[in-house]
């Protein structure tokens, strides 16, 4: 919203859900993928996990700056609410190298 643009920066994560995410990611033989294959039953829906960003890009009440996931299990499953920014997250000096990194590999620097 600032300088009148009408854009904001809002994230989100799915929670853990059965897609294949973790076995093409990760590779069907790591532990991200064997527990997502033998234990299922832990996994949400994918169309649950998607719950959480699609709340975040189209809820008139999704605040800017904000940060949503799912409400149950640890924020691992369930309906979207604001979620606890994890500490790695709020590190200015991590987020300093992540912004250079972006301008030296899209070349905006």
């Amino acid at each position: 919203v600032r300088e009148g643009w009408g854009i904001q920066s809002i994230a989100a994560h799915p929670g853990i859900s059965r897609t294949d995410l973790l076995p093409n990611g990760a590779g069907p033989g790591s532990p991200q993928a064997l527990a997502r294959r033998y234990l299922w039953f832990l996994f949400q829906p994918a169309e649950q996990g998607a719950l959480p960003p699609l709340y975040a890009a189209t809820a008139p009440t999704a605040q800017g700056g904000g940060y949503y996931g799912p409400d149950r299990l640890s924020e691992t499953r369930g309906h979207p609410v604001a979620a606890k920014v994890p500490a790695q997250a709020e590190d200015l000096a991590v987020a300093a190298r992540l912004w250079q990194e972006s301008e030296r590999l899209t070349g905006t620097v």
